[in-house]
């Protein structure tokens, strides 16, 4: 379906979630919003927050736009889905058919609103009417609605059911009113068991009260880039909802694009859903398909710390320290849940400088098997860049390198005793002299501060951009983790700690712009200034998430910067900021 936005703007992201701008009636409007239904004898009357009752309507043309306007889009399951292809539709907002159907099964849920959203422009809004609640709103505007309704609220209020955050409670129930809002506030039990038309006019306020402070909530969460986390506490009052979340985290090939590359916010990893994150799934992807090892000659495979970078924490200093004349021999390889492996080169990207976890000293089976098949794909891939392979680890970290290395047929070297603890004297004692003995007299430190730099180009842009930023003249410079790649005309790229990326200069791009997929091709009638929108696009990588570094050029520019959304976004919408320009020169 071809359609076009005049009113409707997405100004933040946070996965499939936005936040976005509604212009109606002289209005701006923000979205995730709420429409309010004033009763249900009148379901035709929708009056918007802050704005004076607009008519929506659908046109197929672009004469006479003056105010948003928004058309019914039908599932397939509708006995009335259209079996030709539309018109071009000059619409703000699709209204999403038939949307009690999603309530009949997890994967019906799933399915509407991400057929809805695939089959839809990304710059328009998405209202799924008359089931929204306090309990299902946040999962909702997860997977891409923006814009629900109080129906559903109002409805139930009428039937005598007290709505919660996590569950409905029926009023027979009810022996107090478990809120404060100003609705239960100036009302009392009794009056409430009298149900009169006015009393449920009251639980009706009641829920729709609620509704709209989760929607205030989720609003916050995604400016804050935390609603997944949110989403994971908010299913777990229902089963229903339980298995939509972990039916959409099969979904990968629709929130991967749609999720950002890195963020500011500590990721936080407290139940089993959390495994399953576009984030940690990526990471693992990455690290196979275009992180490389430098050669050394043995692999030592560590703990990882609470404290992140791991090398900054005190664990990882004591480990740095046993083995520190012999590093440039070393190749560093932290086991971690819920990342699988990570390479120490890459120990400073999001999301592995950027994760919590709950330390227990257990591990779950599905903790275990996931970390084991990160580490069996990688000794796959690499087992033949190594002569030996250390493992200082104890417990469930030394049970998974055990089982892996019986599978695998291979031999490791474990420098930790049963119960004893990796950073304990022995410990430590035992992995300097292992390292001491496997490397002689052949004393090395050297090349690892390069390494970081090329192994986070490569995770970054592709595999071989790293060489060819390193390729020439270059230095590394800067105290760890706020690292640097000069030459003597100036900086190519530096490390960004607060995201956990390289970004590049202008000549740091010129180095890579040949190999690299995270180009962006803009239009020539304009010189980039602070901003380019997406209308200006003409092209744009399809790896590129957003919070990316790109490269964008013209005939008359050539520049880097942030993107801010993803790159098959950028090509399809007709609004929004594509690029947060950094650098850009003439040409």
């Amino acid at each position: 379906m071809v359609a076009m936005s005049r009113y409707y703007e997405v100004k933040k992201r946070d996965g499939a979630a936005r936040i976005g701008r509604l212009i109606t009636n002289d209005e701006q409007l923000q979205t995730p919003f709420l429409f309010h239904v004033e009763s249900t004898s009148s379901i035709k009357e929708i009056e918007v927050i802050g704005a004076e009752s607009p008519r929506f309507t659908t046109l197929t043309t672009e004469d006479g736009w003056d105010n948003p306007r928004a058309t019914v889009l039908l599932p397939d399951v509708h006995p009335l889905y259209p079996k030709t292809k539309e018109s071009p539709l000059f619409v703000d907002i699709f209204v999403l058919g038939f949307a009690s159907s999603m309530l009949n099964t997890p994967e019906a849920f799933v399915r509407r609103v991400i057929d809805a959203r695939r089959e839809i422009p990304p710059d328009v809004a998405l209202w799924v009417p008359a089931i929204a609640t306090a309990e299902n709103a946040a999962i909702l505007v997860y997977m891409g609605v923006d814009i629900i309704d109080s129906t559903n609220a109002i409805i139930k209020g009428y039937s005598d059911i007290y709505q919660l955050e996590d569950c409905e409670l029926q009023l027979s129930d009810l022996e107090e009113l478990p809120c404060n809002c100003p609705v239960c506030a100036s009302t009392d039990i009794n009056e409430l068991r009298a149900r009169s038309t006015n009393v449920r006019e009251k639980i009706a306020g009641h829920n729709t009260l609620l509704l709209e402070r989760e929607l205030s909530k989720i609003r916050e969460y995604i400016r804050a880039g935390t609603l997944r986390e949110y989403v994971e506490s908010c299913v777990r009052s229902s089963t229903f909802l339980t298995a939509v979340l972990r039916i959409l985290d099969a979904e990968c090939e629709y929130f991967e694009p749609r999720t950002p590359i890195a963020r500011k916010r500590v990721m936080k990893i407290n139940t089993m859903e959390s495994l399953r994150r576009i984030e940690v799934r990526r990471f693992a992807n990455r690290v196979l398909e275009r992180y490389t090892p430098p050669t050394r000659r043995i692999l030592l495979i560590l703990p990882c710390a609470s404290k992140k970078p791991y090398s900054i924490s005190r664990t990882h200093r004591k480990f740095i320290s046993a083995i520190a004349d012999y590093r440039g021999h070393v190749h560093e390889l932290i086991l971690t849940s819920p990342l699988g492996v990570v390479p120490r080169e890459l120990e400073l990207v999001y999301p592995a400088a950027f994760y919590d976890i709950p330390v227990t000293g257990y591990w779950d089976a599905e903790e275990r098997a996931w970390v084991a098949s990160c580490l069996s794909a990688y000794l796959d891939r690499n087992i033949d860049s190594y002569d030996v392979i250390v493992a200082h680890l104890r417990a469930a970290y030394r049970e998974i390198c055990e089982s892996v290395a019986e599978e695998k047929g291979i031999e490791m070297i474990f420098t930790c005793e049963e119960h004893e603890k990796e950073v304990s004297d022995e410990a430590i004692e035992r992995l300097r002299n292992c390292i001491t003995e496997l490397c002689g007299a052949n004393r090395s430190r050297s090349g690892i501060r390069a390494a970081v730099i090329k192994a986070m180009a490569d995770y970054q842009f592709g595999a071989g951009t790293g060489d060819e930023l390193l390729n020439g003249g270059t230095k590394v410079v800067g105290k760890y983790p706020a690292l640097r790649l000069a030459t003597t005309e100036g900086v190519l790229a530096r490390v960004v700690p607060e995201y956990g990326l390289l970004a590049l200069s202008v000549a740091g791009a010129r180095r890579i712009e040949r190999i690299t997929q995270y180009k962006v091709e803009i239009d020539d009638d304009f010189m980039p200034k602070g901003a380019i929108l997406a209308p200006g696009v003409l092209s744009a990588g399809e790896e590129i998430r957003a919070n990316d570094e790109v490269i964008f050029y013209s005939a008359r520019a050539f520049g880097v910067g942030r993107a801010k959304m993803s790159g098959y976004e950028m090509v399809e919408s007709n609004r929004g900021v594509a690029i947060d320009v950094r650098d850009v020169v003439a040409l």
